[in-house]
């Protein structure tokens, strides 16, 4: 397969996911504010712009510092200069697909390119303003969609790898980020008031939303039902074996790809993916919430970050780039 080609199709899986992700928090974020009335709208937008890796860009922008629920929406979804929003996902997702029609079925394609042009016909403006859960949705739906039919319509050759991989590395550092910025204000929320302070009610609905973020709530009630206890979201979100969406499920997913593309021959990424690997599957979550949570999952991002580099310099800049994505960041 030519080197063009493959980081198409690990960029596509990569913003695909993205757009999924990002419809998924955006739709909880807005449901939790209207349920828990203690929250901090201004904050809680913040900090969803911090899960996204967006805080800068929108800093960039000249938008902040108050943070306006209506604006962070556009910013998120709809904003094609912000190439970290839905609409500029599935764009990117779409001309990523578009070039690799040859190895991706017509069922695939079809519904990529039917996402993205159902979100162009769209009045977005008007309906993330008036119903955004209809878009959300959709996106989400789509989404999710496109791997089911990449998983029965498409052989386990190069081509499903690759695309597989670029979703799965997407996953790990989402969900990273998302336990990292979420558990610091949930930490903040458990901490005892100081005199004087007035501490927002509502961790229970944080807890929630965290989960629900990842599309784990139901499978985390059913094996640990009514705690909210940070101990097991940590644990569940980082470390269960069998959630599509925990860190270490999507790590160690991505390294049957990679050994699979790899052909016998591991090279530097599979080599750092497996240490990132290890250093998730026998850790105590309650040692790590006693030591420093924050340092180690900005340690397992950076390592992320740095398989996808490496995956990128084994299998891709050998041959003039070609693919087409803006930006090469999550």
């Amino acid at each position: 397969m030519l080197a063009r080609l493959a980081e198409n199709l690990f960029w596509a899986g990569r913003y695909v996911e993205r757009a999924e992700d990002t419809a998924r928090m955006v739709d909880v974020t807005y449901h939790t504010l209207l349920e828990s009335p203690f929250v901090a709208v201004d904050r809680t937008w913040g900090q969803l712009l911090e899960v996204l890796h967006l805080r800068a860009d929108w800093d960039a922008r000249g938008l902040g510092p108050t943070v306006d629920a209506d604006a962070v929406v556009r910013f998120v979804v709809l904003d094609p200069a912000n190439p970290g929003s839905i609409a500029a996902a599935v764009a990117r997702a779409r001309e990523n697909v578009r070039s690799v029609r040859e190895l991706v079925s017509t069922e695939l394609w079809e519904a990529v390119n039917d996402l993205h042009l159902d979100l162009r016909s769209r009045d977005l403006e008007r309906e993330v303003r008036e119903r955004p859960g209809e878009v959300l949705r959709l996106v989400r739906d789509t989404a999710t969609a496109v791997y089911g039919i990449a998983s029965e319509t498409m052989p386990r050759d190069a081509a499903w790898r690759f695309l597989a991989l670029g979703r799965l590395i997407e996953r790990a550092e989402m969900t990273c980020r998302l336990i990292d910025v979420r558990y610091a204000q949930l930490d903040a929320l458990r901490a005892p008031p100081r005199p004087g302070i007035v501490v927002e009610d509502g961790g229970f609905h944080h807890w929630v939303a965290v989960l629900k973020s990842a599309s784990a709530f139901e499978a985390y009630r059913r094996r640990y039902r009514a705690s909210t206890s940070p101990v097991d979201v940590v644990e569940f979100l980082l470390l269960a074996e069998d959630l599509p969406r925990s860190v270490l499920y999507a790590l160690t997913a991505s390294m049957r790809q990679l050994e699979a593309l790899s052909d016998g021959r591991p090279g530097r990424a599979l080599r750092l993916l497996g240490r990132t690997t290890s250093s998730l599957a026998y850790r105590d979550v309650g040692d790590l919430l006693e030591e420093d949570l924050h340092a180690f999952l900005d340690d397992v991002q950076t390592r992320i970050q740095q398989v996808a580099e490496a995956v990128a310099d084994e299998f891709f800049r050998h041959q003039p780039p070609g693919a087409m994505h803006a930006v090469a960041t999550s």
